[in-house]
Order: C-alpha cells, then sequence, then structure tokens
C-alpha cells in the first residue's frame, strides 16, 4: 500500500483480489497442520506472507508451514491450505460482565497472550474512545485506537488474533463508567489435540469440491496417521480424486518407515488396495528434505511433497502442464535427510517412487515423474496433468451446453468447442503428430447417440494422442440434464 504526498489528495493503491482460476494446473491445496487459522475451512494463499498472515508463523510442530514456505520459494503462486485439526477449544479472557475477548481460532497459540484495553470518556479533546493492544506471544503486536465503544466488536474483528464476542450486553462500558477505566486481560484454556482419521477424512472432502487446485500435498499425514488409518486415508483420498480427473496427489512416504524394504512394503500395500485408476491420481516422493528451519536453528527435516509441488508450478509456468516435472533442481532445500546408494536407489524406482537426488554441481533434483500406476496408460505424471489440463478445458467448453437438448445443432456446438480446445493443445506441441487429426478425434454424431437415445443426454467421444509415448487417451463425455457434465476416462 502506498499514498500521495500531495496536498488534498489521497490515492491508496491496494493489490487486487483475484479469483479461482478453475484452467489452472499449478495451484496446490495442502492439508496439515498450522499454528493457528480456521478449521476445515479452505483459505487462498499468494505468497508466504499470506501464509503466515493467516496461519500464523510456523512454532516447528508441524511440517505443513514449512512445505508451504518450500512451494513459494520454488516459485509456486497459489494454494489452497486447509487447517486439519483434532478436538480444539480458542483461548478466551472475560472482559466485561457481557463480553468475552476470544482468541481467532482454536489451539493453545494464545494461551497466556495479553489484551490490554483502555477506555477514555468524553471530554473537550473529542468523544470517548477506546484502545485495545494484542500481545500474543510469537505473534506481531496489533493495535485497535480511537474506536467509539459501540464500534468495538465490529473493528477487532479485523484482527487476525481475537475477536470480541457479546455473550448478554449491548454495551462494554456502562453508562455510570468513570472518566477512565483500564483492563489487562490474560487469554487461557485454548486446547488442541492431534487430527485423526475422521479429521483428515472431512479434509479430503472439502479439497474435493474446490475447482481451482490441480495438486494436493498431505505433508503432516504420515505423523499424524500410522498404520491401516494411513493406508485407509490415503486410498479414501484417491477415491476422491480420481474421479474428478483434474488432479495429482503428491505423497510423502511415512516417517516410520525408514528402509528401503519398508518403503517398498508400503507401495505395494497401496498397489494391493486400489485399481489402476486410483493409483494413476498419485505420484510418491522421496526422501525427505532438509531445509531452514525459520527460527534460527539450523536445519529441520522436511517432507518432499511442498517443495515439489512448488517445483511443478514452476515448470506448468515455463513449459506447460504436458512437460515431465523432473530433471529439475528444488529451491529452498539444501540436503537430503537420507541419501540412498545407487543400487536402493534402483529398489525404489522398481517400486514406483520418485525420487530426489543429490546432483553434483546442480544440487537436488527430483528424479522421475510416474504416478503409482503400473497401467502404460497412466503411468507418466506428464500425461496425467495433460489430461487434467483437458479435462479442466473440456468442461468450461461443454459446462454451457448441459441444459441444451440433444439435437444436431448441440452436437456440432460441442464438437466444435471441444476441437478449439485440442486444437489449442496441439498448436503448443503436447499433442503427437504433424497433423490434428493425427493427434485428436472427437465423435459425437448418430454412432454414439442413436435416435432410440434418451434426448437428455448426449455422448461424445474424445481421443487424445500425448507427444510422448504415442499412445492415445481415451475420454467420454456425457451431457444429461438429470446429472450434468459427467467426463470419464476410458
Amino acid at each position: 500500500m502506498a499514498g500521495s504526498a500531495l496536498p488534498g489528495v489521497s490515492l491508496t493503491f491496494e493489490r487486487a483480489a483475484t479469483g479461482a482460476e478453475p484452467l489452472r494446473t499449478d495451484v496446490a491445496v495442502f492439508l496439515g497442520r498450522t499454528r493457528r487459522g480456521p478449521v476445515g475451512r479452505p483459505v487462498r494463499v499468494e505468497s508466504w506472507n499470506d501464509v503466515v498472515g493467516e496461519f500464523g508463523p510456523p512454532d516447528g510442530t508441524s511440517s505443513t508451514p514449512y512445505a508451504l514456505r518450500g512451494f513459494f520459494e520454488n516459485e509456486g503462486r497459489t494454494a489452497w491450505v486447509l487447517r486439519v485439526a483434532g478436538a480444539a477449544e480458542p483461548a478466551s479472557a472475560l472482559w466485561t460482565d457481557g463480553f468475552l475477548v476470544v482468541a481467532a481460532s482454536p489451539g493453545t497459540w494464545a494461551n497466556g497472550g495479553r489484551v490490554v484495553v483502555r477506555y477514555r470518556a468524553s471530554s473537550v479533546a473529542g468523544p470517548p474512545v477506546v484502545t485495545v493492544r494484542v500481545l500474543v506471544p510469537g505473534e506481531p503486536a496489533e493495535v485497535f485506537a480511537g474506536m467509539a465503544p459501540g464500534e468495538v466488536v465490529e473493528r477487532v474483528a479485523a484482527s487476525r488474533l481475537i475477536r470480541v464476542v457479546p455473550v448478554g450486553g449491548s454495551d462494554p462500558i456502562p453508562p455510570d463508567a468513570p472518566i477512565s477505566l483500564s483492563w489487562d486481560l490474560t487469554l487461557t484454556g485454548g486446547a488442541d489435540s492431534p487430527p485423526g482419521r475422521a479429521d483428515y477424512a472431512a479434509a479430503v472432502t472439502t479439497q474435493a469440491e474446490l475447482p481451482e487446485p490441480a495438486l494436493v500435498a498431505l505433508p503432516d499425514l504420515g505423523t499424524d496417521l500410522a498404520g491401516d488409518d494411513h493406508t485407509g486415508l490415503v486410498l479414501d483420498l484417491l477415491a476422491a480424486v480420481a474421479p474428478l480427473l483434474d488432479r495429482l496427489v503428491l505423497l510423502d512416504v511415512p516417517p516410520d518407515r525408514s528402509t528401503v524394504d519398508e518403503v517398498a512394503e508400503w507401495t505395494d500395500a497401496l498397489a494391493g488396495f486400489g485399481d489402476e485408476g486410483l493409483l494413476a491420481a498419485a505420484a510418491v516422493y522421496h526422501p525427505p528434505l532438509r531445509a531452514p528451519s525459520l527460527d534460527g536453528a539450523g536445519l529441520r527435516t522436511v517432507p518432499a511433497s511442498g517443495h515439489v509441488a512448488g517445483l511443478v508450478a514452476r515448470l506448468d509456468a515455463e513449459r506447460g502442464a504436458a512437460e515431465t516435472p523432473a530433471n529439475a533442481t528444488l529451491l529452498d532445500a539444501v540436503d537430503l535427510d537420507v541419501e540412498y546408494p545407487e543400487a536402493q536407489q534402483v529398489r525404489l524406482f522398481e517400486a514406483g517412487v520418485d525420487l530426489v537426488r543429490c546432483v553434483r554441481g546442480r544440487g537436488l533434483v527430483v528424479w522421475g515423474g510416474r504416478t503409482l500406476s503400473a497401467d502404460p496408460r497412466r503411468l507418466y505424471v506428464a500425461h496425467r496433468r495433460l489430461l487434467h489440463l483437458l479435462v479442466r478445458a473440456i468442461r468450461r467448453a461443454a459446462a454451457p451446453l448441459v441444459f441444451e437438448v440433444n439435437s444436431p445443432e448441440l452436437r456440432l456446438s460441442l464438437v466444435r468447442a471441444i476441437t478449439s480446445v485440442l486444437l489449442e493443445a496441439f498448436r503448443t506441441g503436447a499433442l503427437a503428430g504433424t497433423r490434428p487429426e493425427d493427434a485428436f478425434r472427437v465423435v459425437c454424431d448418430e454412432t454414439n447417440n442413436p435416435p432410440e437415445q434418451d434426448p437428455g443426454q448426449v455422448v461424445c467421444e474424445i481421443g487424445v494422442a500425448p507427444a510422448v509415448p504415442m499412445e492415445f487417451i481415451a475420454l467420454r463425455l456425457v451431457l444429461g440434464q438429470d446429472r450434468g457434465l459427467e467426463v470419464i476416462e476410458r
């Protein structure tokens, strides 16, 4: 924000708010623990400063803040954050008989915080005013000055740290108050607990309803859930993500899997429970990284997913979603938590793990771009992300036609809209062949919409050949007045 010094003129510049952009494939969503912030409500952030403002500075108790820092340090531009927490209560303090000061979000973070309130009655200098100063350890001080008593609740609602809540009173200052009053309150009673599977499951459902994210990371999952709970939650997540065909889950190996054999057993367990469609929605990145702790205490171990999400976002902007997000250097991290000898790297690669390697002269490099699927059609991350981009674009092109009745005119409009999307992908080099007809096909006529078909439903078959290898991605688009728009991978 900047102001002008010209007499009689005051200019203010603020960053324009940006809305969700569902066509982007570089936006990530992080599900995990943070120091403070709303629980279960997604918040859109566009910088590390946004993260600190909404969720507080890292306190070393969780990995999600450091993963977010890695995302933005690797030139990620936009992320959604879903704070996951167990049973929690906000800290509070009674101000007057009718008003309570409550921490803006639950947890122990505000315990011991001070709220200093000063009241001054009206005088020749002006009307009565209230000043509130908020001092919470580890947080910048906040001051709300010059408030009329009746404005306190509304004005303090702008605080990142506290709220003033009426609990039966109409005015915090009694009519017969003396010339001045002061209160020095201490916030107490804040409590929290580690999130369980049900808490993560709720966050999984919420993220699936967000149209913008194309990358999903859960940096604290391996610490918070273990054994069957961890594996079950991952499969629940893949079951929620896979049918959407528009996002990729970046998984971290649980920290209790310390040996190569244990890592391979974990990936084998996922492969044993999920089908290829589910496994194609995820890629595993390992080992964890060593990154600055941000508190001056040296380095700490951080799961790789946040840094990798930032790198994917960076390469997306530089090359496009159809390029493999690999053979590129990670920023912010300075070392690996463990470095495997070559034979063990081969074992992990065969188990479906995308490795981060330390390469002389280049630093830490992502070495691998494969999903967990063994299906050749679903094996490569680049192909999945190309599919995600196309599905997002096709949805936008087809959505306005959902409520139209099946007719030759509607089918022609649908073919034109989808062809324009695929032509753009072909021109950028994302598709194979020297001619558009070699790269894709769109069929929406009487061969797949016979006269006896329900007139409220339109079927469109789409085939797409990625640039490398020359394998077609087959999609089935169904427009139905009773169930909206559905895209199915065949």
